[in-house]
């Protein structure tokens, strides 16, 4: 599941008329720049195929899933009492409740005093904790917990530390204290975030004040500095603690089908037990409490952006040196952060028939493995397939529904905004649940198309982000200036406008294509014998057979996703100072 939710600029630029447009007792030609032009009906289309994609196929099956845990069955209240009566269910949602309880803390733990040391080194310190706390985002899901598999398996690194010290009784695979192990590190950049967010706008002057009026630096940052840190930590609780209650693939791999969570009973009474009322009374209820949660961590955001307003009036923050303890603590968070990564590509070298790390052998023949396999290829292929369609859907329906969002204020931009960017904010588990259920019943499940429109609905919210990025830096009154020299809406788009905010085009593009290419939750639901994708098939490859071939499938995706997301990257750098140097 991604990440955190973006805020996409919904206001247009305030700049006004162009020199010589006219003034008082002037009236500018009509439609000209000097007045603002009122959009015709097609500019007020624009987000309209977007928004058609997102309410069928995400809103509703979403709908459907709650009517049917009032009507499956039969109508009524059946499936929630059941929730409150059953054992099991209820056993499993507060193991749950006490795992994301957990994880959330553990993160917190982690994340504070990372994030503080990013506030105080230099920047390419600071450059450098970013590059590793937004790794994840660009490193397979599927690929981090199989490394979590090898690290945390019996006889594996983990245990072998604790027994060197003469602790041989650890067990963390298969266990509560594995999951929670391992989701804290996947989860880790999701708390990270939101807390540097907040302290980066703290003024530090504050503290030099505290300490001139007599108190001492443990004292100044626990009645100034932690107050004013406050909503980046309520913002990174309440976002971890709702991904944790939806999390399926880390607890289906690391834990044990006797102590499953949430996501594992929603997958097992829909996929097994074809419950479809029992599991849309359980999804209704994970809906509403993330739901609850978001909203509260929107409240929490504008507080942090009132802080951030603060300080850019009193000035900047002057950064000091990191000591010794914070290096510690940062580089023990940074590796943690880049652990995964450093197991999977050794692992895919292995030349042994079993998932063991360190390998004993060196060898290429999983890689000849995947390369040959017919059933691999056959996965990479669909995935290639579907990625190149949904990066194309999302691309065209996204930068449309971003235009129009830019170029309008108010209630109705902001709506689109947070109406388009909403399946970021729903749990994986209940997005799959809600399509797989639907999908049935249209005839989608199983099939290139409906793969396409699940991904296209996930892979949106990501082309709005970027190119909303690119258009906040955009001039509106060059395309104004166009308009009112007689170029068509069209041209205009594709002379002016387009060429402007490409980088912000293509990155969406690319990160449209990753999120399909890398989805996994959904993909198991919509999977048939004859239709499956990369992700889907390395977690086959785990939980119904042992097949090493995932150490190379896993590195293969690991590197491909880095290069398609940091070389694009750091060209547009290269060509930014390039610019800046004319």
């Amino acid at each position: 599941m991604m990440t955190a939710v973006h805020s996409v600029p919904a206001t247009e630029s305030a700049a006004g008329p162009l020199p010589g447009s006219g003034g008082a007792g002037h009236r500018a030609p009509s439609g000209g720049p000097g007045r603002r032009r009122r959009p015709g009906r097609p500019f007020w289309l624009l987000f309209v195929p977007a928004a058609a994609v997102v309410a069928i196929y995400f809103v509703v099956p979403l709908a459907q899933v709650v009517w049917r845990s009032f009507s499956d069955p039969e109508l009524g209240l059946s499936n929630y009492a059941a929730l409150l009566t059953d054992g099991v269910t209820v056993t499993v949602i507060l193991r749950t409740l006490g795992v994301a309880l957990l994880v959330t803390a553990v993160t917190l733990l982690l994340a504070y005093p990372y994030a503080y040391a990013m506030t105080k080194v230099g920047p390419t310190g600071r450059a450098v904790m970013l590059a590793l706390a937004l790794l994840p985002f660009w490193t397979s899901l599927l690929a981090r917990n199989f490394a979590w598999l090898l690290l945390l398996q019996d006889g594996g690194p983990v245990q072998s530390f604790f027994a060197f010290f003469g602790n041989d009784q650890v067990v963390l695979y298969g266990s509560l204290g594995g999951v929670a192990v391992a989701m804290s590190q996947v989860l880790l950049p999701y708390m990270i975030l939101p807390l540097y967010s907040s302290m980066q706008s703290i003024d530090r002057r504050l503290l030099t004040a505290g300490r001139s009026l007599g108190a001492n630096p443990l004292k100044a940052f626990a009645k100034i500095y932690f107050p004013l840190s406050v909503p980046g930590i309520v913002a990174g609780v309440l976002l971890v603690f709702v991904l944790s209650l939806g999390f399926y693939v880390t607890p289906a791999l690391i834990g044990s089908p006797q102590q499953s969570l949430i996501a594992q009973l929603l997958a097992s009474r829909t996929r097994e037990l074809v419950d479809f009322g029992g599991a849309g009374a359980l999804g209704t209820v994970v809906l509403v409490i993330a739901m609850i949660l978001l909203l509260v961590i929107s409240r929490f955001g504008r507080g942090a952006g009132a802080v951030g307003g603060a300080t850019a009036v009193t000035g900047g923050n002057r950064r000091s040196t990191l000591g010794w303890p914070g290096r510690v603590v940062a580089t023990v968070v940074g590796f943690l952060l880049l652990a995964p990564t450093l197991v999977v590509i050794p692992m895919s070298f292995s030349a042994g028939n079993t998932f063991q790390f360190p390998p004993k052998e060196w060898s290429l023949r999983w890689y000849e493995s995947f390369f040959t396999s017919q059933k691999w290829q056959y996965a990479l292929q669909n995935s290639i397939t579907i990625g190149l369609l949904v990066m194309l859907t999302a691309t065209v329906l996204g930068t449309a529904a971003a235009i129009f969002i830019h170029r309008r204020r108010g209630r109705l931009a902001s709506g689109v905004n947070s109406f388009l960017t909403l399946p970021l904010a729903v749990p994986n588990i209940v997005i799959a649940v809600a399509i797989y259920i639907v999908f049935l019943q249209w005839g989608l499940a199983g099939t290139i198309g409906g793969f396409v429109a699940a991904h296209t609905v996930l892979a949106i919210p990501f082309v709005l982000v970027a190119v909303g990025a690119s258009l906040s830096g955009y001039d509106r009154r060059l395309g104004d200036a166009a308009a009112s020299l007689g170029a068509p809406g069209l041209s205009t788009f594709r002379k002016i406008t387009l060429p402007l905010i490409l980088p912000g085009v293509l990155s969406g593009a690319i990160f449209a294509f990753v999120t399909s290419f890398d989805e996994v939750v959904v993909a198991l639901f919509l999977k048939s014998p004859r239709l499956t994708t990369l992700p889907a098939l390395m977690y086959d490859s785990v939980t119904l057979e042992i097949d090493p071939t995932i150490g190379a499938a896993s590195s293969l995706v690991v590197v491909a996703t880095s290069i398609l997301i940091i070389v694009p990257q750091l060209i547009q750098n290269h060509r930014a100072r390039k610019r800046a140097a004319l």
